[in-house]
């Protein structure tokens, strides 16, 4: 292999980390246009204490209504396999679970949020990848 090639784990963990950093600024700037609205507060408080966690930290994390969702793949369709997090209006945190296993609840904090989603990481859990669901 030449030492220029980007092996596809090389490129899945640069597409993830720039994700990270992309949702993380692109929260940043919402609130500075809205101000500190709970919810976009309670997003960038789960972006920021799911990526303290070194497994959620390798998977693709994206938004959508404010959720904070974490996926096996870098492109659509995502392949989600853990619960994702819900800011509420009260500054707590709703963490919907996956499946059967998936596991449900309420957080006072965005650290317990993560830690009940770590907690119903299944065994296994393909960390992200390039491609679609299921390649690779």
């Amino acid at each position: 292999m030449n030492v220029n090639e980007v092996t596809p784990a090389v490129a899945a963990l640069e597409a993830v980390e720039a994700q990270w950093l992309g949702a993380r600024q692109s929260w940043a700037r919402r609130l500075e246009r809205l101000g500190p609205v709970s919810w976009g507060l309670g997003t960038v408080a789960v972006l920021d204490a799911a990526h303290e966690d070194p497994i959620l930290r390798q998977l693709y994390p994206y938004t959508s209504h404010n959720h904070v969702h974490f996926s096996s793949t870098t492109r659509f369709p995502y392949e989600v396999a853990v619960p994702f997090v819900m800011p509420l209006a009260d500054g707590r945190f709703r963490v919907v679970g996956r499946g059967l296993a998936g596991g449900s609840g309420e957080a006072d904090t965005a650290e317990e949020a993560v830690a009940m989603v770590v907690a119903h990481v299944p065994p296994g859990l393909r960390l992200a990848t390039t491609g679609l669901p299921m390649e690779g």
